[in-house]
């Protein structure tokens, strides 16, 4: 039958790839990370049980070396006629063999996620087919909450399209309905340190330990979040772009992206100084405060916000 290549970090739209492509087949599905290339081609090589022919899906490509993904370029010389083939990864040199296999024998298409207000439209756009009425200013809302990660606001769509009915859908709608989650609420938290807005910090900081997460995880986290923030801040200042602060930092582009619209906010010297804070608070959470764990974050707010504003 065919391969096909789906290459970007748009998520929402190679799941629905694959669906169309699968036709209601079984799928014969893999992990890169767990499933050998010898695995894959054995299972594009059977019959399917169920008729209309093989559909063998491999996630991750990206964590095969070259030598394994010879392998693949190898089947693909002399590819099974009745079995598709679907490979998702994430990126691959111009130069590598599998890339111009698969151009030959079947179809590459490059899926990258939109961002920022591409991102916006495209969730108005995407509400409008479910019959929602998503105005612009509450879809941006809405990409916040999801920090850019279409897929979630995939879903959060479709909640709204069902709890909202025969009017457009508000802010109220959105907070009802989706929540941040746990990255988002310290996102949302650095956010209002680099305001001064201590009241909305102390709030978040409630909402964030409101999920059910431990004071000093929660405080891990925050610290994690500064530390990115700072490498982040002097890679942009270096020159680079989005996509490398991601691979080298190991995190989805859309943090990228907040990395930097926050690094705009706060210097490196106000980094520092939260960054100091935090590991006191560590420090006190872990035994060397007589303080409550609640009241020393509260505390720890108002240094944070000093030392941000």
């Amino acid at each position: 039958m065919a391969v096909y290549l789906l290459l970007g970090d748009d998520e929402e739209r190679k799941a629905r790839g694959v669906e169309k492509l699968r036709q209601d087949r079984q799928a014969d599905a893999y992990d890169a990370a767990d499933a050998s290339p010898e695995e894959v081609v054995s299972a594009c090589n059977s019959y399917s049980l169920f008729g209309g022919g093989a559909f063998v899906l491999v996630r991750n490509l990206d964590a095969w070396n070259a030598a394994q993904k010879a392998k693949i370029v190898d089947y693909l010389a002399d590819p099974s006629p009745e079995t598709d083939l679907v490979l998702l990864g994430k990126k691959l040199g111009s130069r590598e063999k599998l890339l111009s296999a698969v151009k030959k024998a079947g179809e590459v298409h490059s899926l990258e996620q939109p961002t920022g207000k591409a991102l916006v439209r495209w969730a108005v756009g995407h509400a409008k087919k479910l019959d929602l009425d998503l105005p612009e200013d509450v879809a941006q809302n809405l990409t916040d909450r999801c920090l850019g990660d279409k897929t979630r606001a995939a879903r959060e769509i479709e909640k709204l399209s069902l709890y909202v009915s025969a009017r457009p859908a508000t802010e109220e709608d959105v907070a009802a309905l989706c929540p941040p989650d746990v990255q988002g609420n310290i996102f949302a938290f650095v956010d209002a340190l680099a305001a001064g807005e201590r009241g909305m910090a102390i709030k978040l900081l409630e909402d964030l330990l409101a999920t059910g997460e431990p004071p000093l995880r929660a405080t891990f986290m925050i610290r994690r979040q500064f530390t990115l923030l700072a490498r982040a801040r002097a890679m942009f200042e270096d020159g680079a772009g989005r996509s490398q602060v991601a691979s080298e930092l190991k995190i989805p582009p859309f943090v990228a992206r907040k990395l930097e619209d926050q690094g705009r906010k706060i210097t490196e010297e106000e980094t520092e100084r939260a960054l100091e804070s935090v590991l006191m608070l560590e420090s006190g959470l872990k035994g060397g405060s007589d303080l409550g764990d609640e009241l020393q974050m509260e505390l720890a707010v108002m240094n944070l916000s000093e030392a941000s504003g």
